[in-house]
Order: C-alpha cells, then structure tokens, then sequence
C-alpha cells in the first residue's frame, strides 16, 4: 500500500477484507488475524498499514507477515505501547507459523494453548 494512501473505505473496509481473507485460510493465520481485530489497534495504525497491509483492485486485502516482522524488527512501531508490542509480537509470530504449530499433533496443541492459557491467568 502507498505510504500516501488511506485505505479504501477506511479502517472498516480494511477489517471487512481481512476477515474475507482468512474465511478458509490455514488456522494459524487466521488466529494471528483475529488477535488483531480483537485487539482493535492495529488494523487503525497507518504504519502498521504501511507496512504490511495490501489491497488489490478486486477488493481483497491482505497481511504480509514476513513484511510485519521486518517492520518490526527495524522500530517501525516503536511508538507503541508495549502491550500493543506484544499483541503485534504475538499475532506476526501465529502468522508465520514461527512454532510450527500447523503441524502439531492435537496433544501438544492442547498443552501448549494450556501453558498460553495459564500465563496469562485464564485457566481458572
């Protein structure tokens, strides 16, 4: 997306897209998406847009997290808050399949969403 250009029909339409693009998509991908429009913050950030969020002429929209990692890695969110950091953090590693999660067997997925889940005080 051009640094110079909002996105068409605004944030709104940047969430309706992402939402379309991962309708379908392999579920680390679309985990990493929804921690995103759950979070609120990042698909209103016009660096995070900048940086990895494009648009085609038929309407889609998409993440490219391998670009959001380089972004991220190189301060181009630095003026966040450091929950948002780790929200980011969070979502480009569930994009990129950093932890191999997509070929995990259901017994690991399980123990590791129970330590997620305990690390953050939710399995109570």
């Amino acid at each position: 997306m051009n640094a110079r250009v909002r996105p068409i029909g605004g944030t709104g339409a940047v969430v309706a897209g992402l939402h379309r693009w991962i309708d379908g998509h392999d579920a680390h991908v679309q985990a990493a998406v929804w921690l995103l429009l759950a979070h609120e913050v990042w698909p209103r950030r016009a660096d995070f847009l900048r940086a990895c969020v494009h648009h085609s002429p038929d309407g889609g929209w998409w993440i490219d997290f391998r670009a959001a990692r380089t972004a991220f890695e190189h301060g181009a969110f630095d003026t966040a808050s450091t929950t948002e950091l780790a929200v980011l953090d969070l979502a480009i590693t569930l994009g990129t399949d950093r932890f191999r999660f997509r070929a995990m067997g259901p017994g690991n997925a399980r123990a590791v969403a129970t330590a997620v889940a305990h690390a953050v005080g939710a399995d109570g």
